[in-house]
């Protein structure tokens, strides 16, 4: 019999039946009823981890639920927690051509448009940086800035206006604007509306709030870019095992 009561710290406590197989116990001075063995909550870890699987692979948060049988506000916390522990990016280092490029997506309505724009190594097939924001020269600046930490020597393009201009300000780098130069980088952003089912162009899943692209970023980056999804998977079954 549990010596105390674990609320007021009264010792007269006296049995009161069982809940999930567990004695509670029942406090005659508070009436605070509790079991001694902590009932362990949640789901198991395997199934977080497929949830995040299976949004790698391309289903919405919505048909995720479905198919595991819990609700799509469990599927984006699970999702949303990983993605924060695993935002990664390559360390700055020395790269010999640089892809830089863009796509919109949008954020509650179609009106409302935001532009990811991606720099994309290619002499290592990484995606080393982006950036969320409007199609304008201040977010490509932002970009840049943080790119400025790379030994880049070339810098490839498409013929937008405005990289001519932030990129005459990084002399060291060489500029080539033609977009027989960018179909690497076109190429990933193929792959990257593939593989996230919010990113396809006729879609029925729409993204509430910058910081889930921005993770989903992350996500495309370490695990269908730089890394592999099977790393993921093999540690979803050691849990298993």
């Amino acid at each position: 019999m549990a010596e105390c009561c674990v609320k007021c710290g009264h010792p007269h406590v006296v049995k009161n039946g069982f809940v999930a197989g567990r004695q509670r116990f029942k406090c005659k001075s508070c009436h605070y009823q509790f079991t001694t063995e902590k009932l362990e909550r949640g789901k198991p870890l395997w199934m977080k981890l497929e949830a995040v699987l299976l949004y790698i692979s391309g289903l919405s948060l919505n048909a995720i639920a479905e198919n595991l049988d819990v609700s799509a506000q469990a599927v984006l916390n699970w999702v949303r927690d990983f993605a924060r522990a695993n935002i990664e990016k390559p360390e700055p280092g020395k790269v010999v051509v640089v892809e830089l490029d863009e796509f919109w997506h949008f954020v509650e309505f179609k009106k409302n448009r935001i532009w990811i724009w991606k720099a994309y190594d290619r002499d290592h097939g990484q995606l080393i940086d982006w950036e969320l924001g409007n199609r304008d020269c201040e977010t490509v600046e932002r970009l840049l800035e943080r790119l400025a930490q790379w030994q880049v020597t070339v810098y490839c393009t498409d013929g937008w206006q405005g990289f001519e201009s932030l990129l005459d300000e990084h002399p060291d780098a060489y500029h080539v604007a033609t977009k027989t130069e960018t179909k690497a980088i076109e190429r990933n952003n193929s792959d990257h509306r593939h593989w996230f089912a919010r990113f396809k162009r006729k879609s029925k899943v729409v993204s509430k709030s910058l910081e889930m692209v921005d993770l989903t970023m992350a996500l495309f980056a370490k695990f269908r870019v730089n890394g592999n999804i099977e790393l993921l998977r093999n540690w979803k079954l050691s849990l298993l095992a």
